[in-house]
């Protein structure tokens, strides 16, 4: 079986990030995943934290620093590294998963971050897959679950109260949501908590995307509370 994080950030390229691209990639490798994706932040924060001029092309390149850096360490290790987006909107704290998308893609749609989550999602739902990250984390009640097409039902950074048993009932009460889960990898210790585990190797987002949409994965967790969740997810059919 392939194994594969679709959770993760880089220091290079996220402010919350403190471990380097080249490093999650030898430690991933260490724990005998086949690949990650580097699925940095990018909303306006984060971008004020970039200090370059107001030009998108330029907010990208820096953007991309991380993914760049993690995509040279795997292709000279041997992890697959997939590139993702974790996109959050100026409504709310709430935050988004993006695959099926590449460099070129983000070029192409500046100031996404501008966005609202209802403008994205209907401007943006038949091209890229958009899963609602940790949706309840830290109190938060307000979810727009009919602008993704899934749900991170287990989010496994220690340092939040997740509330990732909210997260699977509402994929229990909208049974068409798309479920999977991710370590949310910030610091040294964040790695290897959740994967996917699937018979097909997958080599870049637009790949991710379809494998996600055809549901022939697993979900797999390190620890206990999340395997249950897991459990009571598969044993609730999709729609």
């Amino acid at each position: 079986m392939y194994r594969y994080e679709l959770h993760l950030h880089t220091d290079e390229s996220s402010n919350c990030g403190h471990v380097p691209a080249a490093d999650q990639v030898k430690t991933y490798r260490a724990l005998g995943y086949t690949g990650i994706c580097v699925t940095d932040h990018l909303h306006t924060a984060q971008i004020a934290h970039y200090n370059v001029p107001d030009d998108w092309t330029a907010i990208v390149d820096r953007y991309l620093a991380g993914y760049r850096a993690a995509k040279a360490a795997g292709d000279a290790s041997g992890l697959d590294v997939i590139f993702g987006v974790e996109l959050r909107f100026p409504e709310n704290d709430s935050d988004y998963l993006i695959y099926g998308i590449d460099e070129q893609w983000l070029y192409d749609h500046p100031w996404i971050t501008k966005m609202d989550h209802r403008s994205f999602f209907d401007r943006f739902r038949d091209e890229v897959l958009i899963i609602h990250a940790h949706p309840y984390r830290n109190g938060n009640d307000v979810v727009f679950w009919d602008c993704v097409h899934g749900v991170e039902i287990v989010n496994m950074n220690p340092r939040h109260d997740n509330r990732n048993a909210l997260a699977f009932g509402l994929v229990k009460a909208h049974p068409y949501l798309l479920r999977m889960v991710g370590s949310d990898a910030h610091q040294i210790g964040d790695e290897g908590r959740a994967a996917i585990l699937t018979e097909r190797r997958v080599r870049d987002s637009y790949e991710m995307k379809d494998l996600l949409v055809s549901k022939q994965y697993k979900n797999w967790s390190a620890e206990a509370d999340g395997e249950r969740i897991i459990r009571e997810s598969e044993e609730t059919p999709y729609v």
